[in-house]
């Protein structure tokens, strides 16, 4: 690998690495919301129509919709399981393993970011399929492989920061 590519490899892992952590407080608040660990202090009473939004729903957009920002297929985007493999080639059994669980629903996904969370839309009609990714697969099937993406994303940074340390202690 050139200079070059090692320090855009880095600055990459760099900016991975802080979105992953957004990832990783958003999971957590929502996590939190849905244990009664965190109650938020704006929430509609529960007697409002079901279309005004809860705080945990709007949470649970954001999750999903930073979980797709972290496995895009774009080249100029990121994509953990692309960044993981090249830092953690000897990890390549796991990483392919969480990845099968979580790419048959990134197409999903992406509509869900593009309609609903990040860019919206301007009719419900476009809206729609954004709610695809719910008729297709369970909100426990969606939880469970953000759980081991999480999973897997901390046990690798635990892993860079031993590296970390290690060639410090060289």
């Amino acid at each position: 690998m050139t200079p070059a590519n090692r320090d855009k490899a880095t600055e990459e892992f760099v900016i991975f690495a802080q979105r992953f952590m957004h990832f990783m407080n958003l999971y957590t608040v929502y996590r939190d919301m849905l244990s009664g660990h965190y109650v938020p202090t704006l929430n509609p009473p529960s007697n409002e129509p079901a279309t005004f939004p809860r705080t945990n729903e709007t949470v649970m957009l954001l999750l999903y919709a930073y979980l797709y920002s972290l496995i895009e297929q774009d080249d100029q985007s990121l994509n953990a399981f692309r960044i993981w493999r090249a830092r953690f080639p000897e990890e390549e059994n796991a990483i392919a393993a969480v990845e099968a669980e979580v790419t048959p629903f990134a197409e999903h996904l992406k509509r869900f970011r593009n309609r609903l969370a990040f860019h919206g839309s301007t009719s419900m009609a476009h809206e729609a399929s954004g709610y695809d990714l719910f008729a297709n697969f369970s909100g426990m099937q969606i939880l469970t492989a953000i759980k081991n993406f999480k999973s897997l994303g901390a046990t690798l940074f635990a892993k860079d920061v031993e590296r970390q340390n290690a060639a410090a202690g060289s």
